[in-house]
């Protein structure tokens, strides 16, 4: 009887774990690390050739900063999200870092 309820203690244990942890958000904090990266390296350009830029340009490029930032505010604070939600935002990281990546090879080429 004893190692039966030790049993089910172990399986209630071990399940417990289980559903505590959510997705790992590690892929979207890389995504995401990326896709600061390519903006700060497209900024930097920027700044170095306002004259190439126009204001729809800049405001587009401020309206993702400021979705960066709260995105960033997300990913380290305890919020849980789905794996759908994860993938989204690599997704969409993924997508504004290609983006920028284009950009800035048709501006040096």
């Amino acid at each position: 009887m004893k190692r039966v309820i030790a049993l089910l203690l172990a399986l209630v244990l071990s399940l417990s774990l289980v559903a505590c942890g959510g997705p790992d958000k590690q892929p979207a904090i890389d995504s995401y690390n990326r896709c600061s990266e390519a903006y700060n390296e497209f900024v930097a350009y920027g700044n170095e050739h306002l004259d190439e830029f126009t204001e729809e340009d800049i405001e587009f490029f401020n309206a993702i900063a400021d979705y960066l930032n709260e995105c960033a505010d997300k990913l380290e604070s305890d919020t849980e999200f789905t794996q759908e939600e994860i993938d989204e935002m690599v997704e969409m990281f993924d997508e504004f870092t290609g983006v920028m990546e284009e950009v800035m090879a048709d501006f040096e080429g």
